[in-house]
C-alpha cells in the first residue's frame, strides 16, 4: 500500500471549496499539492485529480480525506473529499464503467451552497485525443448532460477554442475538435468559470502554451458551470 502521507489536515471550509490538478501520474506532484494545503487556514472540501499516481491499483492516501476513483486497475481520474465535508453532506460517487470520468452527487436535507436545490453534481473528466483527432475519449453528451439541478464540470478536457482564449492562435484541427463541446455546453445552459483569456495553468516545459480556466457568472439564479 502507498504510504499514509500527512499528519491530519486542518478543518475544511463550511462553504464548497474545490481544487483541481493534473498530477501527470507523479507521486511527487500529488504530495506537493496536498502538502501545500498546510500553508492555508483550511483544507479544500474536494480535490479533483486527473492522471493520479497509481501503484498496484492503489492511489495514495492522505490523512483526513477519503478518495473515490473508478474501479479499474489504472484510473485516470480521482476525487479526494475532506472527512468533515462527508460528515455534513451525502456524497455518492458514480462510475460510468470507464477510467476517465467520475461523478460525485452531493445531497442534503437543506438547500445547497446558496441555491434552492438539495442536489448538486460534479463531473471530473480527463478527456484525451483518440486516433481520430476529431474525436475525444469523453464525448460532449457525457460532459454536459441535461439535469434538473446544478452541475459543475471540471477536468483536463484538452479542448481549445477562441471562446475561451480569444488572443491565442488556433489551428483548424483545434477548432473543429473543440466546437462540438462548446456548442453542447451552450445548448445546455453552461457558463464558463473565469474570464476568457485569463491563464491559470502555466506549463513546466517551454514548448507548451499556458491554458485558461474560464468564468462568467450566471445572470439569473443558479446555472451549471464548466471548466
Amino acid at each position: 500500500m502507498p504510504p499514509p502521507w500527512g499528519q491530519g489536515p486542518v478543518p475544511a471550509p463550511t462553504f464548497l471549496s474545490i481544487v483541481q490538478r493534473n498530477c501527470l501520474g507523479s507521486w511527487n506532484v500529488f504530495l506537493s499539492l496536498f502538502e501545500s494545503f498546510k500553508t492555508t487556514t483550511t483544507y479544500p472540501s474536494i480535490v479533483l485529480l486527473q492522471d493520479p499516481p497509481v501503484n498496484k491499483a492503489h492511489l495514495p492516501f492522505f490523512n483526513g480525506f477519503k478518495s473515490f476513483f473508478p474501479p479499474v486497475r489504472k484510473p485516470r481520474v480521482a476525487a479526494y473529499v475532506h472527512m468533515s465535508f462527508l460528515s455534513n453532506y451525502t456524497v455518492l460517487p458514480r462510475f460510468k464503467g470507464v477510467d476517465d470520468v467520475l461523478s460525485l452527487d452531493i445531497s442534503s436535507d437543506e438547500p445547497l451552497f446558496g441555491t434552492a436545490f438539495h442536489s448538486f453534481r460534479i463531473i471530473n473528466a480527463y478527456s484525451t485525443n483518440t486516433v481520430d483527432h476529431r474525436i475525444h475519449s469523453v464525448s460532449p453528451e457525457v460532459l454536459f448532460p441535461n439535469l434538473g439541478f446544478p452541475l459543475l464540470v471540471l477536468g483536463d478536457l484538452n479542448i481549445h477554442n477562441p471562446l475561451s482564449d480569444p488572443l491565442r492562435h488556433f489551428s483548424y484541427r483545434e477548432i473543429s475538435s473543440s466546437t462540438p463541446y462548446f456548442e453542447k455546453a451552450a445548448e445546455s445552459g453552461f457558463a464558463l468559470l473565469n474570464p476568457p483569456g485569463e491563464y491559470t495553468r502555466f506549463p513546466l516545459v517551454g514548448n507548451a502554451r499556458p491554458s485558461p480556466s474560464h468564468a462568467s457568472p450566471p445572470s439569473q439564479g443558479p446555472r451549471p458551470h464548466y471548466r
